[in-house]
């Protein structure tokens, strides 16, 4: 991922427990998930849908790269200005809407 941004980022992954819901079509998603490398974002919204949390969280601070395959969740990203959105497709990142570099 930081080769594809050529940056450093930090991973930080939401709730797990929708991931734990989904069965066991997703669970190497969720062991990658419960790695404890990486940084964990704590949601306040109690009983709230992941996806409805992300975007609350992404329209109120707009410093965030939303890395999803979900068909809904970029469809709501698409909505917010500002916010690029990662993806992979065909063993690939794919980064929509990156911001351009300042001009100087």
């Amino acid at each position: 991922m930081m080769d594809c941004l050529y940056a450093k980022c930090i991973p930080i992954i939401t709730s797990m427990a929708e991931l734990e819901k989904l069965g066991t079509k997703y669970r190497i998603a969720l062991r990658i998930a419960r790695d404890e490398r990486w940084e964990r974002l704590q949601c306040s919204h109690k009983g709230v849908y992941a996806d409805d949390c992300l975007v609350d969280r992404v329209q109120k601070h707009k410093i965030y790269i939303v890395a999803t395959n979900d068909r809904d969740l970029k469809r709501r990203i698409r909505k917010i200005p500002g916010v690029p959105i990662m993806s992979v497709a065909k063993g690939k990142y794919v980064i929509e809407r990156l911001p351009d570099a300042p001009e100087k």
